[in-house]
């Protein structure tokens, strides 16, 4: 039986991911954009995923789930750098 592994990038992905939080609101995802000098994506314009990197550091991101809402997830730790 082979075991198969996740390509690494995917790898990697999946741990940036999982310091991120999700929040709720579209207006406190765009405000803390805001704050961190981000231009805010146009939400029309995001089919699946959209994703800001800093130095290989997943900052923020916004997910289409299978019913077509966004869902929308930050590292909060940028807020406390800046």
């Amino acid at each position: 039986m082979a075991i198969l592994y996740p390509p690494p990038l995917f790898q990697k992905s999946v741990q940036m991911t999982k310091m991120l939080t999700e929040i709720g609101s579209h207006s406190l995802f765009h405000e803390y954009l805001n704050v961190l000098g981000i231009v805010n994506p146009a939400l029309a314009k995001v089919e699946q995923l959209w994703e800001h990197k800093q130095q290989e550091r997943l900052i923020a991101k916004i997910q289409i789930d299978k019913q077509g809402k966004a869902r929308y997830f930050i590292d909060a730790r940028a807020i406390s750098v800046n």
